[in-house]
């Protein structure tokens, strides 16, 4: 594994509390999530998501928006820590150099 992706990992391992709590803020519940998965999911799904953002556009738009927070908080953080020598010997310690 080079430097690069084990940063991009750890950045990413690092952040898990903060997507489970992001994901307790925007969902609420475990059901609200599978709920949303399953729309975008489903085998008929543009389909599904027209009907549905007629009816409910926040809930139609909670995943996109999740994931959308969660990629913009791993890539800020790489902009702010991982261009720095600060990653680097945190990866080496955990064993992924």
């Amino acid at each position: 594994m080079t430097s690069q992706n084990a940063q991009w990992l750890l950045l990413v391992l690092i952040n898990i509390p903060v997507f489970l709590g992001l994901g307790r803020i925007i969902f609420s519940d475990w059901s609200s999530f599978f709920e949303a998965l399953r729309l975008w999911t489903s085998t008929d799904w543009w389909y599904s998501l027209e009907k549905q953002w007629q009816l409910d556009r926040w809930s139609t738009a909670k995943l996109p928006v999740f994931l959308l927070i969660c990629v913009a908080l791993v890539v800020l953080d790489h902009l702010m820590f991982g261009r720095g020598k600060v990653v680097r010997p945190a990866a080496q310690m955990v064993g992924l150099l």
